[in-house]
C-alpha cells in the first residue's frame, strides 16, 4: 500500500508540474499565432496544435502502464510510443525554460524602458520618424492580426518577422531533443582515475574497481544494451565491479531483462551493489532477490571484509536515503564494530553521505544518483551544469583530505530520453605511489 501512496504522489506532482508547462507553452503558441496568420488560418493552426498537444500527452500517458504490463520491450511500442512520448516530454520542458528566459529579458527590456529618465525619452521622441518604418498601433495578442497592420524590419514585414522567429523557436527544442538523445544517449565514456592513498597497503596498491550507476532496466534501457554495458566493463579487468543503485527504472516488469543480462558481469573478486530510490520504486525485495540469486553481493546496511594479498578491504553498502523503508540510512548499522585496519569503500546511492562517511573513517565513497542532471555541457571551458543548484556533490571527484567520493553521472536514463551528460563507466586504480 505504501508503494501505491509513493506513486500516486510522485505522479500528481508530475503531471501538475507538467500540466502547468504544457499551459504555458500553449499559450504562448496561440498568442504567437494571432500575430502572425491570418484569421481563417488562426483558427485551423490553433485546432491542430491542441491536438497534436492531446495525441502527445495519450503516448507520454501510456508509458507508465507500459510498465507493469511489460509493453516497453517490444520494439515496435517503444518506437511508436515510448520515444515519441518522452521526446515530447523533453520538447515541452526545453520550449517551456526557453520561453521563460526570453520572456524575461522583454520583461527586463520594458522595465528598463519604463524607468529610463524622463530627458531620454524626450530626446528620442524630438528625433524624426522614418517614412520606412511607420509608427503602427500595437497588435492585441488575444485576437488574429490583421494583415494590413505590418511594419518594415530590414525588408520583412513585422508578421514575416514573428512568423520565422516563432518556427525557429518550435523547431528548435525538437531538434535539439531528438539530436541530444541520438549523439549521447548510448556514447559510453570510460573514465580512468588513480586515487592516491599515502597509507593504501601495498597488497592493496594497483587494485582496480569498476563502478556502474543508475542502470535503469526499463524503457530506455533493454536487456540486449544492459549486456552491451557489462562486456564493455568485464573489458576493464576489473578485480571488483561496484554497482551503486537504480538497478531498474520503476517497475517489477523491469527486473526479468536485469536477472538474466546480469549474469554477464564478471570480477575477480565479485560484484557489489546497494539499492537506489527507483529501486523501491519497483520492489526493494525483489530486486535484492533477483540480483542474490545471480550471484550480487547487494549490502543493505552492511558491510563484508575481502582479504586480498593478506591485506583488507572492508565494502559498506547503505541503502537509499531517502526511500522510506524502515533501514534507509542506517550507515550506523553498517559501520557498527568496524576493524580498525584496512582499507574502507562505501556505497552509497546518493552522494549525501559523504559527510556522514568522513566522519566514520570511510576512506572512499561511491555514489551516483545525480544523472549529472543528463543535460549539461561545456562552453570553451567553462561548464553548465544546472545540477550543481540542487547537489553540493553533483558529478565527479571531491577530495577532502585523504578521503574521496566519486559522484558516477550514471549509465542509463530517467524520465526523458535525453543525455547531454554522457553515459559512464569508472575505472578506478588505487595506488600509494
Amino acid at each position: 500500500m505504501e508503494r501505491y501512496l509513493l506513486f500516486i504522489t510522485f505522479f500528481a506532482i508530475l503531471f501538475s508540474v507538467f500540466g502547468f508547462m504544457q499551459w504555458y507553452v500553449i499559450r504562448s503558441y496561440i498568442r504567437w499565432l494571432a500575430r502572425v496568420v491570418s484569421v481563417h488560418a488562426y483558427y485551423r493552426f490553433r485546432a491542430a496544435g491542441l491536438v497534436l498537444f492531446a495525441f502527445a500527452n495519450i503516448l507520454f500517458i501510456l508509458r507508465f502502464p507500459s510498465t507493469e504490463l511489460g509493453w516497453y520491450q517490444h520494439p515496435l511500442f517503444q518506437a511508436l510510443v515510448i520515444y515519441p512520448g518522452g521526446i515530447f516530454f523533453g520538447v515541452v520542458v526545453l520550449a517551456f525554460v526557453a520561453l521563460l528566459v526570453i520572456n524575461g529579458f522583454s520583461a527586463a527590456f520594458k522595465f528598463l524602458r519604463r524607468w529610463t529618465p524622463s530627458e531620454s525619452r524626450n530626446d528620442r521622441a524630438d528625433l524624426p520618424v522614418s517614412p520606412e518604418e511607420p509608427a503602427t498601433p500595437a497588435i492585441s495578442s488575444a485576437a488574429p492580426a490583421s494583415p494590413a497592420s505590418t511594419t518594415a524590419v530590414d525588408g520583412l514585414s513585422r508578421r514575416q518577422f514573428l512568423r520565422t522567429a516563432g518556427t525557429a523557436m518550435i523547431g528548435a527544442p525538437v531538434a535539439f531533443t531528438i539530436g541530444a538523445s541520438a549523439s549521447t544517449a548510448h556514447d559510453y565514456q570510460i573514465n580512468r582515475l588513480r586515487l592516491h592513498y599515502p597509507n593504501l597497503p601495498s597488497g592493496l596498491n594497483g587494485f582496480r574497481i569498476v563502478q556502474l550507476s543508475d542502470i535503469h532496466s526499463g524503457i530506455y534501457m533493454t536487456e540486449h544494451q544492459m549486456r552491451d554495458i557489462f562486456h564493455l566493463a568485464n573489458e576493464q579487468h576489473p578485480d571488483l565491479v561496484a554497482v551503486t543503485g537504480d538497478f531498474v527504472d520503476n517497475s517489477p516488469s523491469e527486473i526479468p531483462a536485469l536477472y538474466r543480462a546480469i549474469t554477464d558481469l564478471k570480477a575477480e573478486y565479485g560484484v557489489y551493489g546497494c539499492l537506489g530510490n527507483h529501486d523501491h520504486y519497483a520492489s526493494a525485495p525483489l530486486v535484492s532477490s533477483a540480483l542474490r540469486q545471480q550471484g550480487v553481493n547487494v549490502l543493505t546496511n552492511d558491510r563484508q571484509t575481502l582479504h586480498i594479498n593478506g591485506e583488507s578491504l572492508t565494502l559498506l553498502g547503505v541503502d537509499d536515503i531517502e526511500a522510506g523503508s524502515p533501514n534507509a540510512s542506517r550507515i550506523n548499522q553498517a559501520v557498527q564494530n568496524l576493524p580498525g585496519d584496512g582499507f574502507r569503500v562505501l556505497l552509497s546511492h546518493r552522494p549525501d553521505l559523504f559527510n556522514d562517511a568522513r566522519s566514520r573513517g570511510i576512506d572512499l565513497t561511491l555514489a551516483g544518483h545525480t544523472h549529472g542532471g543528463q543535460i549539461g555541457f561545456e562552453v570553451m571551458g567553462m561548464p553548465f551544469y544546472p545540477i550543481h543548484l540542487f547537489h553540493e556533490y553533483a558529478k565527479g571527484l571531491y577530495e577532502i583530505g585523504e578521503q574521496k567520493l566519486y559522484v558516477n553521472v550514471g549509465i542509463g536514463m530517467v524520465g526523458v530520453p535525453v543525455r547531454m551528460v554522457r553515459p559512464e563507466l569508472t575505472v578506478i586504480e588505487l595506488t600509494n605511489s
